[in-house]
């Protein structure tokens, strides 16, 4: 069985083509957000970066599943709400660059009941704002919203600046909504940083939080 690696944030790292190289043979999961870094990242390295993910995807296309953060999605989604660090400089041509590769993009990803997104998906958020159906595949809707999702699917919730009473989809959902997870589901996200590897199980839902690129932690695992 392959193994599969979890890359959190980037957040203009490279550390992710070292491991890479010290994991090779496997496939690999990006969580997104792969822009506006903590610390000082000159911009054609930024975007040099950017591009190197998107080559690397189109070079192993079956082997890489590169998912969209809410550091992504405002470059070029009306919707999306405008996050920090957010580079207006830069602006123009990162908006070209993903929407010449949008399909190179998702989501979510899914396998069986192991969930993948940027942020998580919280359980009442999905049936009560997304409404989306249990019965059906979770990423597929989150993948292909009606135009009546879109609004609940980039929504920012109350801890991260949003509405008071409204939750955050799966760009935007916080560490403390997270408690009520999507019942049933092993997820798997980035979004929070945490200084480790951190596996929560709350309420019927596992979520496990891989924002630790920058202490150079990821995950592997066997699905």
């Amino acid at each position: 069985m392959t193994s599969t690696i979890i890359i959190g944030d980037v957040h203009g790292s490279t550390y992710w083509k070292e491991i890479i190289k010290e994991q090779p043979n496997c496939r690999y999961i990006f969580l997104g957000d792969y822009l506006d870094p903590y610390e000082k990242i000159g911009d054609k390295a930024l975007i040099k970066n950017l591009q190197d993910i998107i080559r690397f995807k189109k070079t192993h296309p079956d082997e890489v599943i590169l998912l969209l953060g809410n550091h992504d999605l405002h470059y070029f989604v009306e919707e999306s709400v405008l996050s920090t660090r957010f580079n207006y400089a830069l602006a123009p041509e990162i908006s070209e660059i993903f929407r010449k590769n949008y399909h190179l993009f998702k989501f979510a990803h899914q396998e069986d009941t192991c969930l993948f997104t940027h942020a998580g998906v919280i359980h009442s958020w999905f049936v009560e704002d997304f409404k989306g159906d249990l019965t059906k595949n979770i990423a597929d809707q989150l993948n292909n919203p009606t135009p009546e999702q879109l609004k609940p699917l980039f929504q920012c919730g109350f801890y991260r600046g949003g509405e008071v009473n409204k939750e955050g989809g799966i760009f935007w959902a916080d560490i403390r909504e997270l408690r009520e997870p999507l019942q049933g589901y092993t997820q798997i996200v980035g979004h929070n940083r945490v200084d480790d590897i951190l596996d929560c199980t709350n309420n019927g839902g596992r979520i496990i939080f891989c924002d630790c690129l920058f202490n150079k932690h990821f995950l592997k695992v066997k699905l």
